[in-house]
């Protein structure tokens, strides 16, 4: 674990119980801010990473009611809290802005808490075998400790060739599972009972009477939060792209540390090169800015890069992600990211809903069906009939088809015949559906960002941000999924969100203020790279791509003949399919390479 903690380690051990950390100093850098850290009579020990943001506030309120701190620690303020509500876990988790997942025994109950921040920004994997229980932020870890068996979990290798990740609360061990966003377990014995202390509240937003009323009260909030969000006793910068979310984090950031450093990903000379605008946006800005340049050779590092992926993990994004997070490490020790922005105001092309003739909404929902029916009988047009069809999909139906980044058959033909049979091809459907299901009533684009938020998000995007910021010493903040944020971006009606094609109506707006409409309203283009064009260009990547889908064909659970029809013909097939094969063979052959 350490490099997600290169500053130091400690432990504490008694009878029962054995509590690990190491450190990425942040806040109070002296030896006191170390930990584990302990009350006043060392009755309670915390072992916890992240950052509460709102740690001062509510050291200052504690300590009037008595409390004593031994260190400085934002962390610390999560003990007291303790005391102060009794070991009431909700009462704890409420007063805590900040992203976090932390352990907490308490020596006198004989329990253990873990809990993880709402949005599931930081990571916690567990496995609980009779009266064993073992918890970590990554999950080689537990599979490397000898007390878990470490048997693969094949439907979840199916769900990661479809998505490209591998979705919670599952992991590739049938033995492992991760602790769910806004959850909290306390651990008795051999008892692990497990609870939701916050959810994405979705309200009809009847409190807006006006667009500007919406972009006022997002500008103001968002304002308090990025400000929130660089405090730190280290040097703090910003990942900035071509994009609205990154740009407008790093605008604002400049208002709090004029020149901050800013750092960009650029493919010079290719469609996805976001290089040239963000440094316009970074002259216009005046920040610090540094470019990390790749000409060529797509995959040159991903076995360093890749090196703790604890999952197979075939984002190609996270490559670049690491490279700049390498980049900023000489420079800064913590950054500020965009991500959040698209799940929160509908910013995907997967968010545009379909058109639907004006005409539906004079009848009512229960008779459309029959209407449709009939109308295409008499008339004998296909648009009513297909229409009629349209409407008959569920919408995590809808949601699913928009998300994968493989074909279902290819995902499944890839395993291994034997296996493939065995496959819960259903499992990750019934969990989209399960989503949608508990938002039934709200209209449609909030019942998809909903979705979003729970699962390609925290499965793909934070991530990403968590392991190859983490992986390269550095601290990735998400100013746009503090709970703050979230509340009020889930209260705002979806017209004000998106309108037409044009997604995250309010964050553009707020960026145009800053740098302009052109940015501002510019299309889409997403923290992508070019790996498509360089399998048909590159010989390096082309040759890369060839050896390592070709080693695939060596994993005991694949099928080799889908794995070598992928390796031959490479220049054709789908790069999310062969960065997929990529990802797996370097996961389960860098032991051996």
């Amino acid at each position: 674990m350490s490099h997600r903690g290169p500053d130091g380690s400690r432990t504490y051990e008694d009878i029962d119980i054995g509590l690990v950390h190491t450190r990425l100093s942040i806040i109070d850098l002296t030896e006191s801010g170390n930990q584990p850290l302990y009350n006043e009579d060392s009755s309670l020990v915390l072992v916890c990473n992240g950052e509460i943001y709102n740690y001062q506030a509510v050291r200052k309120e504690l300590q009037e009611k008595g409390h004593e701190f031994r260190s400085h620690s934002d962390c610390e303020v999560i003990l007291h809290l303790y005391e102060e509500y009794k070991g009431v876990p909700e009462k704890v988790l409420e007063r805590l802005t900040g992203m976090f997942a932390f352990a907490l025994w308490d020596t006198k109950k004989e329990i253990l808490l873990i809990a993880r921040d709402r949005l599931g920004i930081k990571p916690l994997y567990y496995s609980r075998k009779g009266d064993t229980f073992i918890f970590s932020s990554e999950i080689r870890p537990i599979v490397n400790c000898g007390l878990v068996d470490t048997t693969t979990d094949h439907t979840s290798i199916y769900e990661y060739l479809l998505t490209g990740s591998v979705p919670a609360p599952n992991t590739i061990y049938n033995e492992v599972k991760c602790l769910e966003p806004g959850y909290y377990a306390i651990v008795r014995d051999s008892r692990m009972n497990t609870m939701q202390y916050w959810d994405i509240p979705i309200r009809d937003g009847n409190e807006w009477k006006s667009e500007e009323a919406v972009l006022e009260a997002t500008t103001a909030l968002l304002k308090q939060v990025v400000r929130d969000h660089l405090v730190a006793d280290v040097p703090v910068g910003t990942f900035l792209s071509a994009g609205v979310d990154s740009s407008l984090i790093t605008a604002m950031a400049v208002e709090v540390h004029p020149g901050i450093h800013s750092f960009t990903a650029s493919f010079p000379g290719e469609p996805e090169d976001e290089g040239v605008i963000a440094a316009s946006s970074a002259k216009k800005l005046r920040t610090t800015h540094h470019s990390y340049e790749i000409k060529g050779d797509f995959f040159n590092d991903i076995s360093e890069q890749f090196r703790y992926m604890d999952q197979p993990f075939a984002i190609s994004s996270a490559l670049s992600l690491g490279r700049i997070s390498l980049l900023a490490r000489k420079d800064v020790k913590v950054v500020l990211s965009g991500d959040g922005g698209d799940e929160l105001f509908g910013g995907y092309t997967r968010h545009a809903q379909p058109a639907v003739p004006g005409f539906l909404k004079y009848i009512p929902a229960g008779m459309q069906d029959n209407a449709l029916k009939i109308g295409a009988r008499l008339t004998g047009k296909q648009s009513l009939a297909q229409l009629r069809n349209n409407l008959k999909i569920p919408p995590a139906q809808t949601f699913f088809d928009r998300t994968i980044v493989s074909r279902p058959e290819w995902a499944l033909a890839c395993l291994n015949p034997d296996i493939a049979r065995k496959v819960d091809t259903q499992r990750y459907m019934k969990r989209l559906k399960f989503f949608f299901d508990r938002t039934e009533g709200a209209d449609m684009l909030s019942r998809v960002l909903y979705t979003d938020m729970k699962t390609t998000l925290v499965d793909e995007m934070l991530t990403k941000c968590d392991r190859m910021t983490m992986r390269n010493g550095i601290e990735g903040r998400v100013p746009l999924l503090d709970h703050r944020m979230v509340e009020m971006a889930f209260s705002i009606p979806s017209a004000y969100k998106r309108q037409g094609d044009t997604g995250k109506v309010p964050l553009r707006k707020m960026l145009a203020r800053y740098l302009g409409n052109d940015l501002a309203f510019r299309q889409k283009t997403g923290f992508n790279s070019p790996l498509k064009q360089w399998l048909q260009s590159d010989p390096a990547t082309y040759g890369y791509a060839q050896q390592w889908v070709n080693s695939a064909g060596d994993i005991p659970f694949l099928n080799k003949e889908i794995t070598g029809a992928t390796a031959d013909n490479i220049k054709d097939a789908r790069q999310t399919e062969v960065f997929g094969l990529v990802c797996l063979a370097h996961f389960y052959g860098r032991k051996e390479a």
